[in-house]
This record gives structure tokens, C-alpha cells and sequence, in this order.
């Protein structure tokens, strides 16, 4: 590495750590203000609350590498444009690929290091999550509920409930809406009620207070039945709790490396009923190709985030944060939509992870061509202050008439005699004639 190459890195790294540090911070109190009612507010230990937050650190990391790539690189290559060091550079002969050279090497090491932590870290941080997120609702199984929105946490219950006192556990207006049986729904409907969780069992338990139960046929209208009661319990199996924190059990796609997921695959196409389980393969194959695809978009993002930032000689920071939320924002829709396709079977579940990168390196492809066949700059909306309107003509030039016409009048103006060689006399101080 010469020493452009060492200029050009250096003058990303104090971006790079400023814009990662800056997006995890956003990242950790959008998590907060979601999270503190349901975990900070409910009375756990210090020590749960602070191991909840340092596992959810791991996803964040994952989705913060890449964004602050796009986001330094605009930073950095902004600057030196701004200072026209890009243009001294190019007038020195060095063309935008050749700038854009070291950070293509540092891109490729960022997401070598990224695949590593996704696929050998983050899947037993986010299974070490789950463990403890199960732990937690065991003991305090109000925070699987929210206020005034169905919630489906429990196994083949959906339940609603229209207050939570924060204090003593006890929920107001309470309607559990109970499809374990499909042949005979029912729903129960509560003034109050407490909900516990009882470790001998491995069950959740309702304690219900004047409320009444409806049952009906689906079949069978005419069944409908209702049943009123003063204080009744519910108790709902959930066998997934598990009572304590265990080292070993089941684990979801995205608990899993690719080793683990390409045995899940295979096992589930082994079975019998594959045919049934379609989804539930896509969903694993989604997943494999993902722990490639968003690596790579670190990149992708060079490819991006260089030729804009080389464009971008105004603006500073304020603009780059702006390009990098756009664009990094157009990336996560396309991911977050093409998992859910992919899911569905609907496309390929590879080409529903990679479409992403695809089309984002198409465009940066399409930068840098343009970067080096023009040298403008660009200029976002509310830069453009004033412009000044140039109207083309091809009456331009003159011809060689009109040329030698010029030198003549210019020549003859330079050989007219000036006033004093006209007349003869020396010319006059005028300051010595005052001072006399």
C-alpha cells in the first residue's frame, strides 16, 4: 500500500468509527423507548436489563457495518472534493477507479469480517436472546402483552387488553380469544384479571374476575353458548418456556451458521411431507443466502458512496448523512420485502436476498462510468441557490475576416501617438509645480 493508498484510508477510519458509533447509538434508544416499558419498567435486575441490551447489540452491529461504509465513504471522498484534492489528484493523472482502489480492498476485509461474525457470533447471541426473552416473560409474563393491541405470544391465544396496572400485575377489560379447538372457538371475556406463570406445569395461568364465556359452532349457529362467572382460572399449555436457561435446545433459522442450516435443509426435505413444509424451507434458504448477501453490500455501498461523495464538493456532513439514510433506507425495504417473498416461494429465495446488491451495484457501476467520462458536481435541491443560464449558439467562432480585422484595429490602436508626442512638450509634474 503506497502512500495514497494510506492518505485515502486514513482519511475514512475517523468516519467510519463517528458514523457506526452514531448509528448504533440511534439503533440502541429506538430499542430503549420500545423496550422500556415492557423490560426496564417491569422490575428485573440490573444485571437482566444490561445482558437483554449487550445481546441485541449483535443484530444492530450487523445492520450498522454497512450503512457506515456508505456513510464514511461520502464523508471522506466529500472532503477531499470540497478541498479539490480529488482535482490535483486527477490532474495528477490518477483516475476516480484508482482512487476508489483502497477503500474496494478495505470493503472486501469489512465484509469478510462481517460474514464471520454473522455466521459464527450472531447466531448464538440471538439464541442466547430468545433464551432470555423466554426467561423473562416466565417471570413477568405481562411484558408479552401490550395495551390496547392483539397479541399473539401465547401458543393459540390472541388477547386483548385495554389496561395494564404497571405496579400490581392486574390487566382491565381483558378478551382472550381462544382457536385451540377450530371446531368450537371460544371467547373470554373478563372485567380483570392476573397473569402467572407456573413453573411445575410449564403453564401460563389466567385468573379471571366477572367475566363470561361464548362458545359457538362454526357448523352449528344455533349451538352458541355463553357461561358467566365470578372468578374463574385459565390455564394455557406452553410447552417452549422453558424453566430455566438452557445450553442446548431448538433453534430457528436465524439461531443457526450456514452449517447448521444447510442440515436443516436437507432434513426437512428428507421428510415425507416436503411438500408441506415449503415454507419452512424457504425460510431457511432466505436466511443462508442472507448471511452472504449483507456483507457484501459493504461493497456495494463503496461502489455507491465513492463516485457521490467525489460529486458532492458542497454540502458536508449534513448531506451525506441524508444520501446514506436514502439510500441505506431503499436497501432495507428491498431485503426486509425480498425475505418475505422468499419466504412465501413466491421468487427464489437466492435471488430474493441478492436483488438488493444487484440493482445498488448496477447503479454504482453506473456512477463511476459517469464520473470518469464528466467532472461535475452535484448539487442537491435546496444547494441551488442561483443559476446562471447559458444559451448555446453555433455563431460562436469568428471567422479569419473578422480575425485579421481585429489584429489591424488592435495593431493601429497600439501605434496612435499619444498627447504629448503630438506635441513636442515634455510632460508636466504636477506634484513638484504644487510643492512650488
Amino acid at each position: 500500500m503506497n502512500l495514497l493508498d494510506r492518505y485515502i484510508v486514513k482519511e475514512h477510519i475517523a468516519p467510519f468509527f463517528m458514523s457506526i458509533s452514531m448509528i448504533m447509538l440511534i439503533f440502541i434508544l429506538n430499542l430503549l423507548f420500545r423496550m422500556l416499558r415492557r423490560i426496564v419498567g417491569q422490575g428485573l435486575p440490573l444485571n437482566v436489563i444490561g445482558e437483554f441490551f449487550f445481546l441485541n447489540l449483535a443484530w444492530i452491529l450487523t445492520l450498522a457495518i454497512p450503512m457506515a461504509v456508505l456513510m464514511a465513504c461520502l464523508i471522506a471522498y466529500g472532503r477531499m472534493a470540497s478541498d479539490m484534492e480529488i482535482v490535483a489528484l486527477k490532474a495528477s493523472g490518477v483516475g476516480v477507479v484508482r482512487l476508489m482502489r483502497p477503500m474496494i480492498i478495505v470493503g472486501l476485509l469489512i465484509g469478510g469480517a462481517t460474514f464471520y461474525f454473522m455466521d459464527q457470533i450472531l447466531p448464538d447471541f440471538n439464541y442466547r436472546n430468545k433464551l432470555l426473552t423466554i426467561s423473562i416473560r416466565r417471570k413477568k409474563p405481562n411484558i408479552a402483552i401490550k395495551e390496547g393491541i392483539f397479541t399473539r405470544e401465547l401458543s393459540k391465544q390472541t388477547i386483548l387488553v385495554r389496561e395494564i396496572n404497571e405496579e400490581t400485575g392486574i390487566l382491565y377489560s381483558v378478551k382472550i380469544f381462544d382457536d385451540g379447538n377450530p371446531e368450537q372457538p371460544a371467547t373470554v371475556v373478563a372485567d380483570s384479571g392476573m397473569l402467572t406463570y407456573i413453573d411445575t406445569l410449564g403453564m401460563y395461568q389466567f385468573r379471571l374476575y366477572s367475566g363470561s364465556i361464548h362458545q359457538m359452532k362454526p357448523s352449528e349457529p344455533e349451538s352458541y353458548e355463553t357461561l358467566d362467572f365470578t372468578e374463574s382460572i385459565f390455564r394455557i399449555n406452553s410447552p417452549e418456556q422453558n424453566l430455566h436457561l438452557r445450553e442446548r435446545g431448538y433453534r430457528g433459522d436465524r439461531e443457526l451458521d450456514l452449517e447448521g442450516l444447510s442440515r436443516r435443509i436437507e432434513e426437512l426435505r428428507g421428510r415425507p411431507n416436503a411438500d408441506q413444509l415449503t415454507k419452512q424451507i424457504n425460510r431457511y434458504r432466505v436466511e443462508y443466502h442472507k448471511k452472504y448477501s449483507i456483507p457484501a453490500a459493504t461493497l456495494i455501498f463503496v461502489l455507491i458512496g465513492a463516485p457521490l461523495g467525489i460529486k458532492l464538493r458542497k454540502g458536508g456532513a449534513g448531506t451525506s448523512v441524508v444520501l446514506s439514510i436514502s439510500f441505506f433506507l431503499v436497501y432495507w425495504i428491498f431485503l426486509i420485502g425480498g425475505e418475505d417473498i422468499g419466504d412465501r416461494g413466491w421468487i427464489h429465495p437466492g435471488l430474493a436476498m441478492w436483488a438488493p446488491n444487484i440493482l445498488l451495484g448496477l447503479f454504482g457501476i453506473f456512477l463511476i462510468h459517469m464520473e470518469t467520462r464528466s467532472h461535475s458536481t452535484l448539487r442537491m435541491p435546496w444547494q441551488k441557490k442561483g443559476t446562471v443560464e447559458v444559451v448555446a449558439s453555433d455563431n460562436w467562432h469568428l471567422s479569419s475576416e473578422e480575425i485579421e480585422k481585429l489584429a489591424e484595429a488592435e495593431l493601429a490602436k497600439q501605434q496612435e501617438p499619444t498627447p504629448s508626442e503630438e506635441t513636442g512638450d515634455e510632460p508636466v509634474d504636477e506634484s513638484r509645480e504644487d510643492s512650488q
